[in-house]
């Protein structure tokens, strides 16, 4: 379907599909009316979306499949494939290759740059845990991408014979962890907090802005003013595929 321009009151669904799981956000407007996390749409829904904005990290087979999946349930819905671009919405990539950063990475950074509307640093913390920095003037000075926090501890696991704990095992404990458990989970929330602290040493003047699972409950034990905003990729591709179907420059 060609693209088109879409009215603002237009029903928009967001899909941001992340290596581990899917995101759908709902939108009317500038208003999120829902938002749902599984391998599938959900069915219990009568939202009907007019325009489809499509976000994927995932090979290019598997978003082939989940495309023709969404497709299939929307046969009318107006779809728009989003990709990193070397400049958009008043964004310039850092990357010389800009198709080469994670189109979730490149949504948030837009939508922080138009949240913050000076310097800022994003930080999405899930499967793995992303910081990206952008000046005041839009400029994306380039970012860092570490294991997430259960990455970190999968990674451990996997390749130790002998580190093994159940789950009832972690549990909170005071001073040095004095488990398998609390050594690996404490362990590997340690070097995460180390990583962004250093970042945080070199960007405390910029505002932070934080998404995913795990932003916030390292972010607060470092003590880092920051805006938390859960919907922030959904934002952004809101920003760049409106600009894509207005045909700005």
């Amino acid at each position: 379907m060609g693209e088109k321009l879409v009215s603002v009151e237009s029903n928009l669904l967001v899909v941001d599909a992340g290596n581990t799981s899917i995101k759908f956000t709902a939108l009317l407007g500038e208003q999120v009316l829902w938002v749902s996390r599984g391998d599938t749409y959900p069915v219990d829904t009568d939202f009907v979306p007019d325009v489809i904005y499509f976000a994927s990290v995932r090979s290019k087979e598997l978003s082939a499949l989940l495309r023709a999946d969404i497709q299939a349930e929307f046969p009318q819905s107006q779809w728009l494939t989003l990709k990193s671009q070397d400049y958009a919405c008043g964004v310039r990539n850092a990357y010389i290759e800009p198709e080469r950063l994670g189109i979730d990475r490149w949504l948030g950074v837009i939508a922080a740059h138009h949240l913050v509307k000076g310097d800022v640093v994003i930080v999405d913390a899930g499967t793995a845990i992303k910081v990206d920095v952008v000046n005041q003037a839009g400029v994306h000075l380039g970012g860092y991408i570490a294991p997430g926090l259960a990455m970190m501890e999968d990674a451990l696991l996997s390749k130790t014979a002998r580190i093994r704990y159940e789950a009832h095992e972690v549990v909170a404990g005071q001073g040095l962890p004095n488990s398998t458990a609390r050594a690996v989970t404490e362990g590997c929330h340690e070097m995460a907090l180390g990583f962004l602290e250093r970042i945080y040493r070199r960007y405390s003047t910029f505002k932070w802005v934080v998404t995913g699972g795990d932003a916030r409950r390292l972010l607060d034990v470092l003590g880092i003013a920051l805006e938390c905003q859960p919907n922030l990729v959904a934002l952004g591709a809101k920003l760049v595929g409106d600009e894509r179907l207005r045909g700005d420059k």
